[in-house]
């Protein structure tokens, strides 16, 4: 009897790992956004120092932002009232250069921000009104990372190969890499691996913790909270309004919904377009930043009154930061 039980134990104890598990990768169906707001932007008239601005990131006292078009990379401004400080980070091969840098943050640890460099990540810190720029190993050795960012316990994760069957590669201290994460669908629809992955185009952003990060589709309404070993948390599909039933097979058809990510300890938030290529070329409607639990709940829309192209979050001041790439003499703030 007492064996009987003990199997008994077992099976339920197996059932409910299961269900665990099930639950774990059904996808959630969101209709609506809590709150829907409109934010009237105060418009910052800056000196010509911008080209083509493409990321911004915040410190304790500073905005700093990055411009692809410039000798110097980084612009940096007064955080409260936007005047500018000083340049940094000479493009070149020198230690504390940078080549080719991208416009997504690995992370932030220790006020320090981490920026990719092709195949390198350049640690960035302000003090005493100067930057101080400094080259981190990485444990594996690629030409080029995509997505990269940092996680906990000194791993990182990366987008894999354009033809690969899985979505994430997970690069582990000791060396060691693991592809994980499955794609929505199949490459049937759309005749090739290669075309699957490239309709699949994402944009990250990891928890402050390294323990998750969530992964946003830019042409589908649907995205992914994902754990440091790559154990999918959440999946989340948003049926809201505008909306394909699914990706579209023609590249120029498809819908850019997110254009960037950011993430703070409680809550996520992306910058969306949510307009096709040609709506996005007539200017057809603003963007706007919408606002998700880690739980994956859509919490707040914030329609934007104007146009840009990145932005960065201060929680503690309720402020939301914004540069658009064609417009080089203004930063906009709006009061959440």
């Amino acid at each position: 009897m007492r064996m009987m039980k003990r199997n008994i134990f077992t099976l339920l104890m197996a059932v409910g790992m299961l269900c665990s598990c099930s639950r774990q990768e059904t996808t959630e169906v969101y209709t609506s956004f809590d709150v829907t707001d409109t934010l009237v932007a105060d418009v910052h008239r800056i000196p010509p120092v911008m080209l083509y601005p493409r990321s911004m990131f915040l410190t304790d006292s500073c905005l700093v932002v990055f411009n692809d078009k410039m000798d110097t990379c980084f612009q940096v401004f007064d955080k409260a009232g936007l005047r500018y400080l000083y340049s940094f980070g000479v493009r070149g091969e020198g230690p504390s250069d940078f080549r080719m840098p991208s416009n997504q943050l690995v992370g932030e640890r220790s006020g320090r921000t981490y920026v990719l460099d092709v195949n390198e990540v350049k640690g960035i810190s302000l003090a005493n009104g100067k930057a101080v720029v400094t080259a981190c190993k990485l444990p594996v050795q690629r030409s080029y990372y995509n997505g990269l960012l940092m996680l906990a316990d000194s791993a990182y994760v990366c987008e894999t190969d354009f033809e690969e069957e899985k979505e994430y590669l997970f690069i582990r201290p000791d060396g060691t890499a693991e592809q994980q994460v499955d794609y929505p669908e199949t490459p049937d629809r759309f005749g090739s691996v290669l075309a699957r992955n490239q309709a699949y185009g994402r944009i990250v952003a990891a928890h402050p913790s390294g323990e998750c990060f969530a992964s946003f589709y830019t042409s589908d309404r649907r995205f992914r909270i994902i754990d440091k070993a790559g154990r999918l948390l959440r999946d989340v599909t948003l049926d809201i309004a505008p909306k394909d039933d699914r990706i579209p097979i023609e590249p120029d058809k498809r819908r850019i919904y997110p254009l960037a990510v950011c993430a703070t300890e409680q809550y996520i938030y992306t910058l969306n377009l949510d307009m096709t290529p040609e709506e996005i070329r007539e200017q057809k409607s603003y963007p706007s930043v919408q606002i998700f639990s880690w739980e994956g709940k859509p919490l707040k829309r914030l329609y934007l009154d104007r146009m840009i192209s990145s932005f960065a979050i201060d929680e503690k001041e309720q402020t939301i930061y914004g540069v658009f790439a064609e417009n080089e003499d203004e930063i906009y703030t709006f009061d959440m």
